[in-house]
C-alpha cells in the first residue's frame, strides 16, 4: 500500500492524463502526461504552473483552441516542394510548412499511420510521425514573458511524467535571439 501510494509501484498501470492551463500574459499550455499516481502528477503540475506565473485549468479550457493533428517530418533533399505538394494534395492532408531542413505535413489524426507509410514508400524514410496539438490561433510575446514563459515550458519539460506540452505562443525572431544569445 505504501509502493503504491508512493507511486514507485512496478506492478501499478500507468494511464495517459491531460492539463490545460495557461502560462503568462494567457499563453495556452497543455500538458500530456503517462503517471502511474494521478494524484501526484496533479500536484506536481499544479505547483510548477503557480511558481512559474501560470495557472492550471478545467479540462477543455484551453483545449478547443487546438486542433488534434497528425505531424510528420520529411528531410527535404528526399523531394522537391512540388511533387510533394502534388501527393499531398492527392492524399487529402490537412496542411504542410517548409522549413529550412525539412517539411512538416499535418494531416487527420485518423490517416496518419497510413500517410507515413505512403510517404516512406515513395520518398524515403521519414524523421518522425506523432500527434499534436496544433493551435489555431497564436499569441505574440515579447522578450519578459517569453523569458517566464519559457522557464515554466522548461520546468513542466523536465517532469518524469509529462510527456508533451504544447502552446500557442509565437516569438519574433530578434526576440529569440536576444534570448539565445
Amino acid at each position: 500500500a505504501i509502493k503504491k501510494g508512493q507511486g514507485n509501484d512496478p506492478d501499478s498501470n500507468y494511464e495517459e492524463v491531460r492539463y490545460e492551463g495557461y502560462g503568462p500574459e494567457g499563453v495556452a499550455i497543455i500538458v500530456e502526461a503517462l503517471t502511474n499516481n494521478k494524484n501526484r502528477t496533479a500536484a506536481e503540475v499544479r505547483s510548477i504552473f503557480s511558481k512559474y506565473g501560470g495557472n492550471l485549468g478545467e479540462t477543455g479550457s484551453v483545449s478547443f483552441g487546438f486542433e488534434r493533428l497528425g505531424n510528420i517530418s520529411l528531410n527535404k533533399d528526399l523531394v522537391k516542394e512540388e511533387d510533394l505538394f502534388n501527393f499531398l494534395v492527392e492524399n487529402e492532408t490537412d496542411d504542410y510548412e517548409a522549413t529550412d531542413n525539412e517539411y512538416l505535413i499535418y494531416c487527420d489524426q485518423n490517416k496518419l499511420h497510413n500517410l507515413n507509410d505512403k510517404i516512406i514508400n515513395n520518398y524515403g524514410q521519414t524523421n518522425y510521425s506523432n500527434l499534436i496539438w496544433k493551435s489555431k490561433n497564436s499569441i505574440n510575446i515579447d522578450k519578459e514573458t517569453a523569458d517566464k514563459l519559457f522557464k515554466l515550458l522548461e520546468i513542466l519539460e523536465d517532469n518524469d511524467d509529462v510527456q508533451v506540452v504544447s502552446s500557442n505562443f509565437e516569438v519574433d525572431e530578434d526576440v529569440m535571439s536576444s534570448l539565445t544569445s
